[in-house]
Parts: C-alpha cells; structure tokens; sequence
C-alpha cells in the first residue's frame, strides 16, 4: 500500500468530498484556488499550501483555474513516528492562535520543497529508497512543527509525549463512539486525569471546553454524512448520537447559519471541473521560481538516512559521539539559510532513539551574520520546547572561530544563549 501519493491538477471546480484515512495536501503551482472546509474560506495563491485533515469536507473553486500538486498521506502507515498518528490534526500558520512560530516561514518552505520532490519521485524506481526517505522527514517534520497541540500551548508548556497520547486518545475515543453521547466521565474512565486538570487541560488544547469539543467534532461528522444522498435527516442525527431532531437542526443552524437542507442543497450544486494533467513546464517554473532547483542534500539528511539504515540493520550507536556542522553544505547558496537545518528534527528524533552524542560545530564567520545569528537561536529555542531543556544540555555547542578579533564577539553570543536558554554547553575553539 502506498504511504504517499502526489498527482498534478488542474482544477476549476472540485464538488465537496472527504478522505476517509488519508490527510491532504494541497500546493498551488500556478493561479489561486480558494478551498472552503468546515467553517472557513481559505484564499490559496501560487506558491502557498493548506493542510485537509482526514474526514474534513471540503471542495475548491477557482475562477481562472489552477494548476495545483494534491499530496495524500496515508498517516497511519507512519506510526513508528508516533502511535496515533492517523488522529493527529494538522493546521496551517494562519489558522493557529496568536502565537509567533519560530522558523514558520523555513518550515513552510522545507514543505513545499519536499511535495515537489515527491511527485518528481514518483514512478522513478531508481528513486524510490530516495522517496521513502523524503516521505519520513516530511511526515516527521509535520508532526513535530505543524499539528495541532503543538501550537495551541504557551512556549513554556509545550507538550511532551505523554500529553500528545492523552489528547489524540481522546480524538479517537470521540471519532469511535460517535453515534453514543459522550460526557467528560466516559474519558476519565480510560486516562486517569484528575477531573479539574482535565478541564483546564482541553481548554488549553483546544480552546474550548470538552462538551463544545465533541460537539465540533460531531458537526464534521455530519458534513460527511450530509453529503451523502441516501440518508435521512434522522439517520445523520442518529449516526452522531444526538435523538433529539430540534436540537439536531438548533446545533447545525447555530454554526453554518444554515438548516442541513439548506447547506447540502447550496454545496451540492458544486460540479467537478477538474483534470489530472502533468505539464513540465509548470513545474520547471516553479522549482526555478522557488530555487527548488538549487537545494541539494545537505550533510544533515544524509546522517539521519544512515541513521535509519542503522536501525533497520541494528547497529548501535550508543555514547558515539557525532559532530555536525550545520553549514558543511552552504556553499553559494549562502542566501537558502531554511536548508542549513533541514530535517535537523527528524535527525535529533533518531539521535535521541540511538543514545548517540551530539557535538555542534559553527564556523563562527556565518554567525556574525544577523541572520545565521537569529536562525541559531530560533533552532535553540524550538529544540528546547520539544525535547526539553535538560535533552539540550547535553548536547555540546562549539563556536569555532577563525581570527582572534573574532572571540570577543563569540563570547558575547555565547553569554547571550547562557542568559536566554539557561545553556551552559557551549565552547569556544580557535582554529588559525
């Protein structure tokens, strides 16, 4: 079965529909497109993308016709990056709460890079270990970056592993018993939290309190079920676990401001105008366009490939020590600075698994790049709120400088990262 498939469209019109098991990706090539799910309208322009959660109905119009590249990924065909991946809701930049994502522009641009060169990848048997690599840096990069509970904490409580678990065991309680009503208590039963944290824990998650939480969830259910033409309003009302038909109608009208009749009369006359298409051309632009063309491997993704071959053949890495120098490939693409971390995430993930440990080195001449600069400290701060402080220290941080005017301002860099991130870890080497 395949755990990742992209295809070129060109798209007018795309009537509503959902996946049952798969989550979409959607990046427009050329033209606009505006995407319309749940509740919201999302205007697309060349170059952007937006993420279609599994079982989320959806349709597309666009008035001059896009050419877009739709990704589906079959999230539970990758649980060895987290167990419940297949219930883990994934949101774009403009959709999270106010609060500032570090790298979001460099992590955006690493997605669409990587949904390029899974569809060039396709159908290239001699590509095919190159694709699966790029599918598990993307996914992983997706989950650690872009879903949902991730985005929805203060930076000081960023979520660990076991929170991730109790939130999408919930997701999945809720999606299982759909057509039964569901009280705070039935969850209780299975996670073991003490009831008052509980609340105060999905306020946080998900900005509402538990019962508004069902309830949206079942309004997506009933999307799906309305799109459906043979079944009654009674038999969706069923599905969903609410009995009563007037609170039925009252919930559905208090969101989408219509009856259920009225919204699946309006979003059924919505044809498809679409076609599969692959134009060279189109692509060529774009990966020129976007400087696609010029990303090569870093040193970074070819460490963590052998890091995975090295799990599949059960080599041990433990107490090894890895230095890294994150600018080994800058080359003249000085300018690319997203690529100098590319799928460090996915990297330091394995790193962890493999007990290994890690040695940074920077030639300090990018540091004293404001740019270099501030995509240090970003990279530390969100290091620091996945994997936790402690996980940091131990890692071993060298500012290798050059000319000896130069470690003053290495010095002061390195009491700037003591003072922000509480880091006692780094060093400074001379190399003259």
């Amino acid at each position: 079965m395949k755990r990742m498939f992209s295809r070129m469209q060109y798209i007018k019109s795309m009537k509503p529909h959902f996946h049952e098991d798969e989550l979409e990706v959607i990046l427009v090539l050329k033209g606009k497109i505006d995407v319309y799910k749940v509740e919201r309208h999302i205007c697309l322009n060349e170059g952007e993308f937006t993420f279609i959660n599994r079982r989320i109905v959806h349709y597309l119009l666009s008035e001059e016709g896009a050419y877009v590249l739709s990704t589906k990924i079959r999230l539970s065909e990758f649980k060895d990056i987290f167990n419940r991946i297949e219930y883990v809701e994934f949101l774009n930049n403009d959709e999270l709460m106010e609060l500032e994502r570090p790298l979001k522009n460099r992590l955006n641009a690493i997605v669409v890079d990587s949904l390029i060169r899974d569809y060039q990848y396709q159908g290239l048997q001699h590509l095919q270990e190159e694709k699966v690599f790029n599918e598990n840096q993307l996914v992983y990069m997706l989950f650690s970056s872009y879903q949902l509970i991730s985005h929805m904490k203060k930076e000081e409580e960023y979520p660990g592993e076991e929170l991730q678990n109790r939130y999408y065991f919930i997701v999945e309680y809720i999606t299982k018993h759909m057509d039964k009503k569901i009280v705070a208590d039935d969850i209780l039963k299975h996670i073991y939290m003490n009831p008052t944290y509980f609340s105060q824990f999905m306020k946080k998650v998900g900005g509402v309190g538990f019962k508004e939480f069902v309830l949206y969830r079942k309004l997506i259910a009933m999307l799906c079920l309305l799109i459906n033409d043979d079944m009654s309003m009674v038999d969706i009302a069923s599905a969903v676990g609410i009995f009563d038909m007037k609170s039925f109608y009252n919930i559905f009208k208090k969101h989408f401001h219509l009856s259920p009749a009225k919204w699946k009369e309006q979003v059924l006359t919505i044809e498809d105008d679409y076609s599969l298409c692959h134009q060279r051309k189109i692509i060529e632009e774009f990966t020129l366009k976007y400087h696609i063309h010029k990303h090569r491997e870093n040193t970074i993704a070819k460490l963590y490939k052998y890091l995975i071959s090295c799990q599949l053949h059960q080599i041990l890495w433990n107490e090894t020590e890895i230095v890294l120098n994150p600018y080994q490939d800058m080359g003249e693409y000085v300018d690319d600075d997203y690529q100098v971390y590319k799928y460090f995430g996915a990297l330091i993930h394995y790193l962890k698994r493999m007990d290994a440990n890690l040695v940074l080195l920077y030639p300090f001449k990018y540091l004293q790049l404001d740019i270099h600069r501030e995509l240090l400290l970003e990279t530390l701060q969100v290091n620091i709120l996945q994997n936790g402080l402690s996980e940091i220290k131990k890692w071993k941080i060298v500012f290798e400088v050059s000319k000896i005017e130069n470690i003053q301002e290495a010095n002061e860099l390195k009491g700037k990262i003591i003072e922000r991130f509480g880091l006692n870890n780094i060093h400074i080497s001379l190399n003259i």
